[in-house]
C-alpha cells in the first residue's frame, strides 16, 4: 500500500518510507500510511504527522485485507481527532484514550469480518501507530511491529513485542540475542482481530532536535539487528535513503516476509502550548488477553 499524504510539510520534519518483498510475485501483506500537515492549528504552529505500520496475518490474502483495513481505519479515525480545524481544545490526555478506542474498534471490525467470512478466518494484523504532534509522540501498539527513537548516539526500542519469545526473555529463559534464531520467534501473543477484546499499549515520548522515529514490521527486525539499524541511521541523513537502505539490507540478510519501514527525521520542533514535557510512559488497560497464535503466513518462500 502506498502511503497517503495530506499536504507538504514544513522544513522541521521529513518522512521516508518503503514497503516490499524480495520475490516479485510474493504477496506483500503489510500496509503503511503517513498523514502529515504543516500545522494543526494556527495558534499552535506545530507540525503533525500520523504514521502507521500494519503487518497482516492470514491465508488467501486475508492478511493483506486485515492490515489494509487496520492502517486506513486507524489513520482516518485518528486523523479526525488531530487534524480537524475545530479541535483546538484537544490535549495529550485526550489522545491516549482515543488511540485505545480506535484500535479496539478496528479490532472488533476485523474480528467480526473474519467470523462472518470463511475465507478470512484467522486473519489479523499487528498495528504500530505514531502520532507526532510538535515535540510529542504518542504511540499505539499491538503485536510485534516496532517503534524506535534513534539518534547518532543510540537506538532505543519504545514498544514491547507481544510475542512468545519476548515472554521467554521476560522470564529469563532465553537472552535477547537468542530471539532471532529461536524456532518459536513467529508466535505472537496479541494481534488486532484475533480476539473480540484486546489490550492496546500506549506510550508518550518527547522528540529532541536530532532524533529520528522509526516504525517497522518484523520483516526488518527478524534479520537486521538493532546495532545494524543504528549504523544505517548514522551513515545516512535523509529518511528516504535510510528506508531504502534498511529494506535492501533486510533482503540481503535473507528476509522471507514483507519488510516495511517509515522513518521521520526531526530538526528543532516547536513545543505546543500547554504541553507537558516530563517524559512519561502511559500503559493501556487489559480487556482480555488473547491466546498464543502462530503467524504461519508471515513466512513466505
Amino acid at each position: 500500500m502506498k502511503p497517503e499524504f495530506l499536504k507538504k510539510m514544513g522544513d522541521n520534519m521529513k518522512i521516508g518510507y518503503r514497503s516490499g518483498v524480495e520475490k516479485p510475485r510474493a504477496s506483500n501483506e503489510d500496509s503503511i500510511v503517513a498523514l502529515r500537515s504543516d500545522a494543526i492549528y494556527e495558534s499552535q504552529k506545530a507540525e503533525a504527522a500520523l504514521l502507521v505500520v500494519a503487518d497482516g496475518v492470514g491465508g488467501h490474502n486475508a492478511g493483506k485485507v486485515a492490515s489494509h483495513l487496520a492502517a486506513t481505519q486507524v489513520a482516518e479515525k485518528m486523523g479526525r481527532v488531530i487534524f480537524e480545524k475545530d479541535r483546538e481544545d484537544i490535549s495529550d490526555e485526550d489522545v491516549v484514550p482515543r488511540f485505545q478506542e480506535v484500535i479496539k474498534h478496528v479490532n472488533r471490525k476485523i474480528f467480526d469480518d473474519a467470523r462472518k467470512n470463511s475465507q478470512y478466518k484467522g486473519m489479523g494484523t499487528t498495528v504500530t501507530a505514531a502520532l507526532v504532534w510538535g515535540s510529542t509522540v504518542h504511540i499505539g501498539h499491538v503485536g510485534d511491529s516496532r517503534a524506535y527513537i534513534i539518534n547518532k548516539d543510540k537506538i532505543r526500542q519504545i514498544t514491547k513485542d507481544h510475542s512468545l519469545v519476548q515472554e521467554m526473555v521476560d522470564r529469563g529463559e532465553i537472552s535477547k540475542g537468542e530471539v532471532r534464531r529461536h524456532p518459536d520467534r513467529h508466535y505472537i501473543t496479541r494481534a488486532v482481530g484475533f480476539s473480540e477484546n484486546i489490550m492496546v499499549d500506549t506510550y508518550t515520548e518527547y522528540i529532541l532536535g536530532d532524533d529520528y522515529l522509526l516504525l517497522c514490521s518484523d520483516g526488518l527486525t527478524d534479520v537486521v539487528t538493532d546495532g545494524e539499524i543504528h549504523s544505517i541511521f548514522t551513515e545516512h541523513d535523509d529518511p528516504q535513503e535510510i528506508c531504502d537502505t534498511l529494506v535492501k539490507k533486510a533482503h540481503r540478510s535473507g528476509a522471507v516476509t514483507s519488510v516495511s519501514v517509515i522513518a521521520a527525521q526531526f530538526d528543532e520542533l516547536p513545543k505546543r502550548k500547554n504541553a507537558r514535557y516530563d517524559r512519561t510512559e502511559i500503559k493501556g488497560h487489559a480487556d482480555e488477553k488473547t491466546g498464543i497464535q502462530k503467524a504461519f503466513t508471515w513466512m513466505k518462500g
